[in-house]
């Protein structure tokens, strides 16, 4: 081998392993990594078995929430979404937030977050506080070179790296470009609601759960796509009457969100009952504001979950800060997850796949 193609070979080595991406494969779930902000990132993904080259899937991203990591929102936050996935046939799609270990109290823990925007802006004229004065403290990312009295998640162009995240997978892999969905838990919900709103155009629908979205700073997408928010009714932690919540902090009221982005779309001032089948079937209260001007079936709907806490509906509160073996690399000291769903499909994720499996987006 001479010297020329001996450094060309060394080149084209040198170029695939410094990669911005990279992938550790474990049959059909596995980790990417990809380098953001200087920072080294990753994101879950999960192929459904009868994935095909052949065929164009829906793809559905979940965003864990605060605290939480990618891999407890799939197997406890959501009590098994890759089952639901392999069940409906979709790709599912998990990104992790940037992340930290914190002391408090004398105490270690693992500390991850998304930036929405808005959760970490400060006061505003004319605008009421979305925290109180001596609200609990939480601890400061360290990329943070201005933090609100009010802020409390990361500083990282989240924003960014989600659409950076959808494009890669929507490139590398068979998504049906017209049925790509987002959903999120508390600052994960918060967080699918903002994305929606700034990227819209990438999405056919998105979904909020017990999404801590400041008070009133809701906003509403450039581009009309259907939005559906979920609370529990005795959730102290986003409370629905707002209400300061338990840690010092206020929240948006569901109407409040719900009727901003209806009339940011023409929808009919009524407001009528949802028909999600499976919502009603788990008693779930739900309303909805459809007819809209920007096309017939978008339409928001809100839904109320009968003595529900801060949870994905279907589960209990307090689960999802755990790490399965695939992050095992990534956050070795992180507690594991705990296999708690077996081989049932759990009904939330079913309410949520209702809802987006009614909406296509046009012209893609």
């Amino acid at each position: 081998m001479n010297l020329r193609i001996k450094i060309l070979f060394l080149f084209v080595l040198f170029t695939s392993l410094a990669s911005s991406s990279e992938k550790e494969t474990n049959e059909n779930f596995f980790k990417v990594t990809i380098l953001w902000q200087e920072v080294e990132r990753e994101y879950m993904i999960f192929l459904p078995s009868s994935y095909p080259e052949n065929k164009e899937l829906p793809m559905v991203v979940g965003l864990h929430g605060y605290t939480g990591t990618a891999t407890g929102f799939e197997k406890e936050t959501t009590k098994g979404m890759n089952l639901h996935a392999e069940y409906r046939n979709y790709i599912a799609v998990y990104p992790q937030g940037a992340n930290f270990w914190a002391k408090q109290n004398g105490s270690s823990f693992f500390v991850s977050s998304w930036n929405d925007l808005e959760s970490n802006a400060p006061l505003r004229k004319s605008e009421r506080p979305i925290c109180l004065k001596d609200r609990d403290e939480y601890p400061r990312p360290k990329e943070c070179k201005e933090y609100s009295h009010c802020a409390w998640t990361g500083c990282y162009d989240d924003i960014g790296f989600i659409r950076q995240v959808i494009e890669e997978v929507t490139e590398n892999y068979a998504v049906d470009k017209s049925r790509r969905y987002i959903s999120g838990m508390s600052n994960g919900g918060a967080m699918a609601h903002r994305f929606a709103c700034h990227h819209s155009e990438l999405l056919a629908a998105t979904a909020s759960i017990s999404g801590s979205i400041p008070r009133d700073r809701s906003c509403v997408p450039e581009i009309p796509i259907s939005y559906l928010q979920v609370f529990g009714d005795e959730d102290t932690t986003t409370p629905i009457d707002g209400k300061v919540s338990r840690d010092g902090w206020f929240y948006e009221k569901p109407e409040v969100s719900l009727n901003k982005w209806a009339e940011s779309m023409g929808c009919s001032e009524e407001v009528v009952l949802s028909n999600l089948i499976t919502a009603q079937k788990n008693n779930l209260s739900c309303t909805s504001r459809r007819s809209c001007s920007t096309g017939k079936s978008h339409e928001v709907v809100n839904c109320l979950v009968p003595g529900g806490g801060h949870a994905w509906p279907g589960q209990k509160p307090g689960v999802g800060f755990c790490r399965s073996e695939e992050q095992s690399l990534s956050s070795p000291q992180q507690n594991e997850c705990k296999d708690n769903y077996g081989s049932e499909i759990n009904w939330g994720n079913e309410v949520i796949w209702e809802f987006f499996n009614n909406h296509r987006r046009e012209n893609v």
